[in-house]
């Protein structure tokens, strides 16, 4: 029987590309330069065809990715709608409530206290500084944002206003070590100075060892450094440290707030009247006791000037 007889094309054209798959392999082992474009060609030709096979596949995840993310997103509106309803909600009760308040200190001839206005500011990098607990907003004093501001996120405090532009504002987070703040020690009524480390801990020092607080008692802020109104979150306590000779013990604590992930932040501002606002193009300083400046005044980049007094300082590492 013949070897290429026409009753069987099949083996025939398989011997044929057998024979054909040989030949450019060995040519393609010589490597002369009309086999290698020949290759390069095929290959080229292949990858089109393989991704115009895959296309499709492609269009159809990405069509199926858009169906869920939009799917995602209309939740997310939906909770978010729910979520504002509450809120507004809520503050009309908290609304009530300060309005009763208000008179019955008015029938006692008390002061009436006052509702801070609330900006909404965006995170928009860090200063020039080798301080790590500073970031800069897109607020400043041409929205009211003035130096020694304090700035909230939806936890807790994250910190104050340091230096603010027309257009723009620092802010100087509660972990740095040139911050103090003054804060109730959870529901003891007393109070103590709870500054920060320059990483994540804070550190509250003697305080009397009869004091009664344990881990996971919430810090808030006291109202009595008039840099933050009264109640605040700050932090809870993580540790207690004893110091049985000098009577005192040493609270260490966590900011509430979400520190690593701040996108948005809210800038507690005053009445528009409190205070005059810096020149147009210039740059204010905070002038307020909670904030307490570097001795040498360099770790942020500024001078003495350009911060704060306080009741104490020390420098960042």
């Amino acid at each position: 029987m013949a070897l290429f007889d026409s009753h069987r094309p099949g083996l025939n054209l398989l011997l044929v590309l057998a024979v054909v798959s040989i030949v450019l392999m060995s040519l393609d082992r010589i490597g002369t330069r009309w086999v290698s474009q020949l290759d390069q060609g095929l290959g080229g030709a292949t990858d089109g065809i393989v991704k115009a096979i895959h296309q499709p596949v492609v269009m159809a995840r990405g069509i199926g990715q858009w169906f869920v993310e939009r799917r995602e997103l209309h939740a997310e509106v939906d909770r978010l709608r729910e979520e504002n309803t509450l809120l507004r909600g809520q503050m009309q009760q908290f609304v009530a409530l300060q309005r009763e308040v208000d008179e019955l200190r008015d029938m006692l001839d008390g002061e009436a206290s006052t509702i801070p206005g609330v900006l909404l500011a965006r995170r928009v990098g860090h200063p020039p500084s080798q301080q790590g607990n500073l970031f800069t907003i897109g607020r400043g004093h041409g929205d009211d944002v003035r130096p020694g501001d304090p700035v909230i996120d939806a936890h807790g405090v994250v910190g104050q206003i340091l230096r603010s532009t027309r257009n723009g504002a620092t802010v100087i987070q509660l972990t740095s070590r040139d911050h103090i703040l003054s804060v109730v020690l959870g529901d003891t009524g007393r109070t103590a100075l709870l500054r920060g480390t320059g990483n994540r801990q804070l550190i509250a020092e003697r305080v009397p060892e009869r004091t009664a607080v344990k881990p996971g008692d919430l810090l808030t802020t006291s109202g009595i450094d008039t840099a933050f109104p009264r109640g605040y979150p700050v932090a809870r306590v993580t540790a207690i440290e004893m110091d049985e000779a000098q009577g005192f013990i040493r609270l260490i604590a966590e900011p509430v707030a979400d520190l690593e992930r701040l996108d948005h932040v809210l800038v507690i501002t005053e009445a528009p009247d409190a205070a005059a606002g810096a020149e147009s193009g210039t740059e204010t300083t905070l002038e307020r006791p909670a904030i307490v400046p570097a001795a040498d005044g360099a770790a942020d980049g500024t001078t003495p000037s350009d911060a704060t007094t306080g009741t104490g300082a020390t420098d960042d590492d």
